[in-house]
Formats: C-alpha cells, sequence, structure tokens
C-alpha cells in the first residue's frame, strides 16, 4: 500500500527536483533534428478519444469505444485493415462503454475489454465493472462476467501465464480513484481481487515477469507469484496523465504529463531502474506533453515512440539518450490518441482531441521509420 508519508515525502522532493531537473540537463539534451515521419491514412468512421487500439493476430487493429467529446460517449468499434489503410465498423460494444475502458489481447487471439464510463464528469452509476470479449474470427463481442468493482481509466496487462492485472481507475467519480487491483482469470473467464492494495497509472510487464505500476509519486512492483504488490520508488517529480514505456535494456522511460496540482504540462523525463529501484533523470523532450499514456510506445527496433501529448511525435534513442522530432503531417487530435505498432514496423496512431476545440477527431497517421 502507498503511504501517506510517501506521498507527502514525494510533493516535499517536487521543488527540488524541479531546480535539479534544469540544472542538469545537458545542452544538446533538445534536437531539432528529425527522424522519420508522420502520413495520414484513413479515416476512422467517427471521431473518439480515449478509446482503445489493439493490434490483433491477423494484423488488423481493433479501434473500441471512447469518447466523441465531454459527456458524450462512441460506444462502437472498427478495424483498421493496413492493407488497404481503411476502417470498417464491426458494430456496437456488448455494454455502452465511453472513456477509460481497457484492451487486452489474451493468448488464445481474443480481446479482453473491461471497464470504463459512459460519460464525463457522471454520477457513480456510469462507471462499469462489466467486461466483454471480442472475438475476431466472427466480430462479434460476448458479454462474461463483471469485474470485482467499477473501473474508468484503469491500466491492464497481460502476464505471461495468460491472466490479466487490472490495476486502480476510478470508481464513482472522475476525482475518486480505487487503490485496488483484480485478476482476470482466462481459464474461468471470472475476475478475483488481486494483492494490493495498489493505486493506479501506466502498468508495464518487466522482463522478469514481475509488473511495474505507476502512479503520480511513485512506483510499485507486483508479483504474479505471490500475488503482493510492494514500494519500490519514488519518483523525481510527482506527475499525472504521463507516459511510460520500456527500454531494451530492462529500465522504464517515464515521460512528460502534468506536475501534480498545477496547470503546467511537462517536457521532462526520468529512467526508473527495477534493479535498484530508483528513478534518474533523462533527457528532455522537444515537447510539452501530457495525456499521452495509451500514445507512448516500445518499438521493435528499441526505440520508443512519443505519438501524443502534442502536435508533432518525436523518437527517444536509448542507445543515444536523445529525443529528435518526427517530420511531416502535424496532428490535430493529440490529446488520449492512441499507438499500435504494426506488423511492417509503422506505427498507426489514431484519434484524439486537440486543446483548442476540445472534440474528439475522426483522423488516423501512420509513422513510418
Amino acid at each position: 500500500m502507498i503511504s501517506q508519508s510517501i506521498k507527502l515525502s514525494a510533493i516535499v522532493l517536487a521543488t527540488f527536483a524541479v531546480s535539479w531537473f534544469a540544472a542538469h540537463r545537458s545542452a544538446n539534451s533538445v534536437s531539432a533534428d528529425t527522424v522519420g515521419r508522420v502520413v495520414p491514412t484513413g479515416d476512422m468512421t467517427v471521431p473518439r478519444f480515449d478509446h482503445t487500439a489493439t493490434l490483433l493476430p491477423n494484423g488488423k487493429v481493433l479501434i473500441a469505444a471512447g469518447m466523441a467529446r465531454d459527456g458524450v460517449p462512441e460506444p462502437t468499434a472498427e478495424l483498421y485493415d493496413p492493407r488497404t489503410n481503411r476502417f470498417t465498423p464491426v458494430g456496437k460494444l456488448a455494454s455502452p462503454r465511453g472513456w477509460g475502458s481497457t484492451a487486452t489481447l489474451l493468448q488464445d487471439g481474443k480481446v479482453l475489454i473491461a471497464g470504463g464510463a459512459t460519460g464525463s464528469w457522471c454520477s457513480a452509476s456510469c462507471y462499469l465493472a462489466t467486461a466483454e470479449l471480442y472475438d475476431p474470427s466472427t466480430n462479434t463481442f460476448t458479454r462474461i462476467g463483471n469485474m470485482t468493482e467499477p473501473r474508468a481509466g484503469a491500466s491492464a496487462v497481460l502476464l505471461k501465464d495468460g491472466d490479466v492485472l487490472i490495476v486502480g481507475g476510478n470508481v464513482s467519480s472522475d476525482t475518486q480513484p480505487t487503490v485496488t487491483a483484480e485478476l482476470y482469470h482466462h481459464a474461468t473467464r471470472a475476475f478475483s481481487v488481486a494483492g494490493g492494495p495498489s493505486a493506479g497509472g501506466p502498468v508495464l510487464l518487466l522482463k522478469d515477469g514481475k509488473v511495474l505500476t505507476l502512479s503520480n509519486c511513485c512506483a510499485e512492483l507486483y508479483d504474479p507469484s505471490t500475488g503482493h504488490f510492494a514500494a519500490s520508488g519514488e519518483l523525481l517529480i510527482p506527475r499525472g496523465k504521463f507516459g511510460a514505456a520500456l527500454l531494451p535494456d530492462g529500465r522504464v522511460l517515464v515521460a512528460g504529463g502534468r506536475l501534480s496540482g498545477t496547470p503546467g504540462l511537462r517536457s521532462d523525463t526520468e529512467i526508473y531502474n527495477p534493479a535498484t529501484g530508483k528513478f534518474t533523470v533523462g533527457p528532455e523532450m522537444n515537447l510539452k506533453r501530457y495525456k499521452l499514456m495509451k500514445a507512448t510506445l516500445a518499438l521493435r527496433n528499441g526505440e520508443v515512440l512519443i505519438g501524443g501529448g502534442a502536435d508533432q511525435p518525436e523518437i527517444y534513442n536509448p542507445v543515444s539518450n536523445f529525443f529528435q522530432l518526427v517530420s511531416g503531417s502535424k496532428l490535430d487530435g493529440y490529446c488520449f490518441s492512441t499507438a499500435t505498432q504494426l506488423p511492417n514496423g509503422e506505427v498507426l496512431l489514431t484519434g484524439g482531441y486537440n486543446t483548442s476545440t476540445w472534440v474528439a477527431v475522426d483522423h488516423a497517421w501512420l509513422y513510418q521509420p
């Protein structure tokens, strides 16, 4: 459990850490050079933000749920086919999900879709405990048993044994997070309480099979062999709505977000080492970014694409420890957008909204390395 004292100590350190970040930036930590490019591809069938995007075994991408704009959910799904660059509808989900659902590809090729909310700033009744399975062989959604409690904005990760760990989220309002976790058991299609309690945030499966969970100030490790969470270090800067990605050497890049309790967006990064449980200063991004969790992606070549949070993506190279902007089209949707790597190495970027209109877009782009 993340104690109140840990949270307070992280916040006390924030002012010192901000100054330390500034003092330790190298002169060449930000680059005007570009790498790769972004090009438009076919539009989605409807506008969406905070939706899910899942690469299927057949190479297509399932796009599901999300919001058309605040208070208006988009409870449909569609498929992107990289051979034609086209999106086609596949009907409505079994539950009318809007923002905050999770989608996890299971070992049998089906997709577990769970939780979410049917509106923004709504009552407890709009937060969902329901779950369903998408079957790509039939293009159908089938309701299964409920989660142990409602969750919107939770994070989920497939474990090595085929089960799914689901962490955190909000249970009854946009400002009431839960510090619980649960497991989806693929053999029984049922949910059970998992270890914990644990605060939610980005979750990543590490090379040793443990799961790193990141809240706005702290890290925890979930051990599937014991079913328990253990504290594992504090972020240098408390931050919310940030991105995280696993690096080839097993460390984790934490990028952007917003300093807790302030309106300011972040361009700084930090790197977590699971061997030591410590965070160290990372290089500066070129642009300030937040709401980028689903668009921060570890690529198969070892680099990290920061595909959302601002209108121009950038690439992190862990060998040079350096960020470079991506050339090409600017994104008119970048908050709560998604990034999905395709079999050919390109990355599909979909939806989101920008901070000028606050309305979802139906646009999609390809990042080409």
